[in-house]
């Protein structure tokens, strides 16, 4: 049977994959399932007027939807196809009778290749031009020197990236499979490559000692292997060794793929810059969040110092700072320090991914979402395959600004280019619980603690308890929550305070008592107890309450402390949940989304989904 694709301008629908994509580069563009069918129905009668009532029964067929479920999906289709208001490139609106999808479409018919099998040979070659990094193994038999291997492991990745045609996962992707026991094929199959590099590192004095091996996904043989001895101060040379003799190898043994004229330049002149870069990047990435960042941003300073022209210690250290602040994590400087930190990193080196994805969180978190958003889609132009940035972009963009079923189509992009890295599956399960979808939040959840996250985190704990909540076994809920209180709160009575929230949200009974326990709590509770994480719980627990007055306060104690830094707090999402309604029906909603700089962003991309927008006012109905 022939695929069918509908081309229009410069995109391509793929009807069998129900699928989106730039005709240019193919790269796909995230749609709901409703807003593909929607746009589906457009280009398939393009030219034709379309009543509503005639594509809600189509898309929602035997469901009874509202309106504003179609001017969401409209919405959704203008920002995926660039249109922005005012401008009728794809679709017109008719006032009062329906849209018409105005942009010239050509149906393209594919016929499948023959079915006949390919020869042995060329088995192999089925995904030519892709490989997986993992991190290198360290032998030096000194564990503080774990941060050299994988960093000879992440500048390979850095370098292959930057080769035209060669698909490279990031190292969030690759690194991922650190530490666990999976079979190279499996490996191969989760991040669709044809090869994968595995490493080690040893060192004696001066001298350092690197095996690598380039492994067939399909077959699991051996397709080369290479070790190195080399003088500590040749590491740049040899980087650029590897990387020539691993595309060599793809190039006669995976099909053909072209060999690079050139390698990229090393990031820094400075070996010892470098080591320190390496470090703090690794300290990042292993410690605990309020110890490691401050010792990565030290190290990372050091960096600098040393080579002022080090593009990437500028854009590390505009990241640690930025997420230093989104944790409430005391380190020097503002948000605006970090914003000159990765400006300074993007003149010395534009195609850092990262760092525009780092911009486009401390856009966000300043409340500047239009620049965001267009931040966001540069990392994207720049990296495709970083997970990281589609997570950001979900977590602290499309979340906060109620774009839900965006969010959670960048957070399952994350997913598919990391399967195993647990911060993107923790992000599909909160995108899930706030799209209220509690059945496919607790399969991630499960997911997550099978992988290994302690279910008395933080993030979890509350997860969990969410799900027992809307379950109605208010008890296991209690103690869920309970069991991830600070040690602050817990010695101020915050176990039997919490028990009473969430015994009278159980009984229906008389919220008095619960109201006026949180309010003792929150007097006692010390700074360190009472973080901005802790205060949004008091927010969720008033409003299910109906303690509308004290969660406004607590909101707005929060925006007071995040202005200091110049914020406006990060990672906003839990304000669309379903319990959270009476507090956005509520008038003073619509000051504080003010602000929040929201208005600036809706206007110009629509508003939440279950919400529209009437002049300069935001109506939230009854939730779905």
């Amino acid at each position: 049977m022939a695929k069918i694709f509908y081309e229009f301008n410069d995109f391509r629908l793929d009807v069998q994959q129900r699928l989106l994509t730039a005709a240019g580069n193919g790269q796909p563009i995230p749609l709901p399932p409703k807003a593909f069918e929607t746009l589906l129905y457009f280009v398939e009668r393009r030219g034709e007027l379309l009543e509503k009532t005639a594509i809600m029964r189509v898309v929602w067929p035997n469901i009874i939807v509202e309106e504003n479920s179609l001017n969401q999906n409209i919405s959704i289709i203008r920002r995926a196809l660039g249109e922005t208001p005012g401008q009728h490139r794809f679709i017109v609106t008719e006032p009062g009778r329906g849209y018409r999808f105005v942009a010239e479409v050509s149906a393209v018919a594919e016929q499948p290749p023959p079915t006949r099998a390919p020869p042995p040979a060329q088995v192999s070659s089925a995904q030519r031009g892709s490989i997986a990094v993992l991190a290198f193994a360290n032998l030096t038999g000194d564990p503080a020197k774990e941060y050299f291997s994988d960093g000879m492991a992440e500048e390979l990745i850095h370098t292959l990236a930057r080769i035209p045609g060669l698909k490279v996962p990031s190292r969030t992707s690759s690194f991922s499979y650190k530490g666990r026991n999976t079979d190279m094929r499996q490996i191969a199959r989760d991040l669709d490559v044809a090869a994968v590099l595995e490493g080690s590192v040893r060192s004696a004095g001066e001298r350092i000692r690197v095996t690598a091996q380039l492994i067939d996904a399909q077959t699991g043989f051996h397709l080369w292997s290479q070790h190195y001895d080399r003088e500590f101060g040749d590491l740049f040379k040899l980087q650029d060794e590897l990387a020539h003799s691993i595309v060599a190898s793809l190039r006669s043994a995976l099909g053909g793929h072209g060999a690079a004229e050139s390698l990229p330049e090393p990031p820094t002149k400075d070996l010892e810059a470098y080591n320190l870069y390496l470090q703090a990047m690794s300290v990042h990435a292993t410690s605990s969040p309020f110890d490691g960042l401050q010792r990565a941003m030290r190290l990372l300073e050091r960096a600098v110092d040393r080579d002022p022209l080090f593009a990437r210690a500028h854009a590390a250290i505009a990241s640690v700072r930025a997420v230093a602040i989104v944790l409430d994590i005391p380190l020097p400087g503002t948000l605006a320090d970090s914003e000159r930190e990765v400006l300074r990193g993007l003149a010395l080196d534009p195609s850092l991914g990262t760092a525009h994805a780092t911009l486009g969180i401390i856009h966000a978190a300043q409340g500047k979402w239009t620049s965001a958003q267009e931040r966001f889609q540069d990392a994207f132009a720049r990296d495709a395959n970083d997970p990281s940035a589609r997570q950001a972009y979900g977590m602290h963009l499309l979340g906060s600004v109620g774009s839900l079923r965006e969010y959670a189509q960048s957070s399952i992009e994350a997913h598919r280019l990391a399967p195993a890295w647990l911060p993107a599956i923790l992000n599909l399960a909160v995108a899930h619980l706030v799209l209220d979808e509690t059945a496919d939040a607790h399969k991630y959840v499960e997911l997550a603690a099978d992988l290994g996250v302690v279910r008395k985190g933080p993030l979890m704990s509350d997860l969990i308890a969410q799900i027992a909540l809307r379950q109605g076994r208010y008890d296991e809920a209690a103690e869920t929550m309970i069991s991830a209180l600070a040690p602050d709160i817990a010695a101020e009575g915050g176990g039997d305070t919490v028990r009473q929230v969430f015994r009278a949200l159980g009984d229906r009974a008389e919220a008095v008592a619960p109201v006026i326990a949180l309010d003792a709590l929150r007097a006692r509770a010390t700074t360190a107890g009472m973080t901005q994480f802790m205060k949004r719980r008091f927010m969720l627990w008033y409003t299910y309450l109906g303690a509308l007055d004290r969660s406004f306060a607590v909101a707005n104690e929060s925006f007071d402390y995040f202005a200091q830094s110049g914020t406006i707090g990060s990672a906003w999402s839990f304000l669309w949940m379903r319990e959270m309604l009476p507090f956005r029906q509520d008038p003073r909603f619509q000051p504080m989304c003010r602000r929040m700089r929201l208005f600036e962003y809706w206007s110009k991309h629509g508003p939440p989904d279950h919400c529209e927008l009437r002049g300069s006012t935001l109506i939230c109905p009854t939730y779905p």
